[in-house]
């Protein structure tokens, strides 16, 4: 790998790493300060409540799409944690994608931020498995692509995010 090119996957990782951050913040304990009508309320996310039962929201839904969004939704909220994560590494990924979901429910629940669930720990950490898994069968080269599309796309997502909550 040239420099210049070595560089530039620096600066994508950089750059992904700091946008994925901004997603997954926006889309867990941002949900406690932003509506989105339709979506979520966040004076319902303004709680602290633990749910240790894996797969329990199935049971107490409000409607019947809401377990399966929080199910995938958590899934592909961590896939780009798993890829900017891998270095060479699947486990590495892994076990950044537990520690940051960790983190994470930590917060809400002591923050009052949402709800702290076991479903979120175990989807966010199977988020960032397959994340890895695909950084891993990626080439080099197609790697630094992959990571300027995930800016791409964090910043498409961050601004309707913003747009759709600021306009609730």
């Amino acid at each position: 790998m040239t420099s210049a090119s070595n560089t530039e996957t620096k600066t994508a990782r950089a750059a992904a790493a700091v946008i994925t951050c901004l997603v997954v913040l926006a889309f867990t304990v941002g949900k406690a300060f932003v509506s989105i009508p339709g979506l979520w309320s966040a004076e319902s996310h303004q709680l602290s409540q633990i749910r240790l039962n894996p797969l329990e929201t199935f049971e107490y839904a409000r409607v019947w799409w809401g377990p399966w969004l929080n199910l995938f939704g958590n899934i592909a909220l961590f896939l780009p944690v798993g890829f900017v994560a891998y270095r060479g590494a699947v486990g590495r990924a892994v076990l950044v994608g537990l520690l940051c979901s960790l983190g994470i429910e930590t917060a809400q629940y002591l923050c009052s931020w949402g709800y702290s669930d076991a479903d979120d720990v175990i989807c966010n950490t199977a988020g960032a498995w397959l994340g890895a898994g695909v950084a891993g069968r990626t080439s080099r080269s197609n790697r630094t692509t992959i990571l300027w599309s995930i800016v791409a796309a964090g910043a498409v997502i961050l601004t309707v995010w913003a747009a759709l909550g600021l306009s609730a």
